[in-house]
């Protein structure tokens, strides 16, 4: 009598397809889709303004050079040979700032993650204020390198110090808004709490070299206004007796 032995195999595991759950959240993905692509805007469109910028600053430089303009007075060439470079400065490190706080205040109005509301509407006005300056800087930029519009009023000296005094202004109680909140942040341990610390540190530091560079040229322009008063002065004639 013959037994039947009978190998027992195992089965191979049977996979059981599980239910996968998305993150399909469409206000987190339009959050998503508006970081990534304000971040692509504001990265093409920054750097598009400044080349604009430098190359109508370099057509009007030449144009320059080939028409000279007279100056009578050595303050008026010292102006003429340093002013220039200060409001590059100015509408470059501006044009930056620009692109830092208008990215912050994008990214504080799709995900509301802003330190404290004062530091929000701080950073609101930093914007304005780069904005203001890189506009009316680079305008002042063509009219002063200009030998027919430097001739204008608004070119006086007069009147680009209250541009710096109004610009200095607006810049120091920008920043004077959001030191409560950056003031904390320069130490490495808080700074990663907070959101976006890196981006709030470079706003802060550009702003401080605006206002720096900024109070440079109202000390500038009050020691002109000096000279240009001295000079339409004269010295004094007495009669003789």
């Amino acid at each position: 009598m013959s037994t039947l032995s009978t190998s027992s195999t195992s089965a191979p595991p049977i996979s059981i397809p599980t239910e996968t759950f998305l993150s399909d959240d469409p206000i987190a993905s339009r959050i998503s889709y508006l970081t990534s692509t304000t971040t692509t805007l504001i990265a093409c469109i920054v750097p598009i303004i400044a080349i604009m910028y430098i190359l109508l600053l370099s057509w009007t430089y030449q144009y320059s050079q080939r028409n000279p303009r007279p100056l009578n007075k050595t303050s008026g060439l010292r102006l003429q040979k340093y002013a220039p470079g200060v409001y590059v400065f100015l509408v470059l490190t501006s044009l930056s700032e620009v692109a830092l706080a208008s990215w912050l205040v994008l990214q504080y109005r799709f995900n509301h993650n802003y330190p404290t509301v004062q530091f929000r509407t701080g950073t609101r006005l930093i914007l304005f204020t780069s904005v203001w300056t890189s506009i009316t800087g680079g305008a002042y930029t063509l009219l002063f390198l200009h030998p027919s519009w430097s001739k204008h009023p608004v070119s006086s000296v007069g009147a680009q110090a209250i541009w710096v005094f109004t610009t200095w202004l607006f810049w120091v109680v920008g920043v004077s808004i959001v030191n409560p909140s950056v003031a904390n942040l320069l130490d490495k341990g808080s700074c990663e709490i907070v959101a976006y610390c890196s981006q709030i540190r470079g706003l802060y530091g550009v702003a401080l070299v605006e206002i720096f560079t900024l109070t440079i040229g109202m000390a500038i322009m009050i020691w002109l206004a000096w000279e240009s008063a001295r000079y339409s002065v004269g010295p004094a004639i007495y009669p003789m007796n």
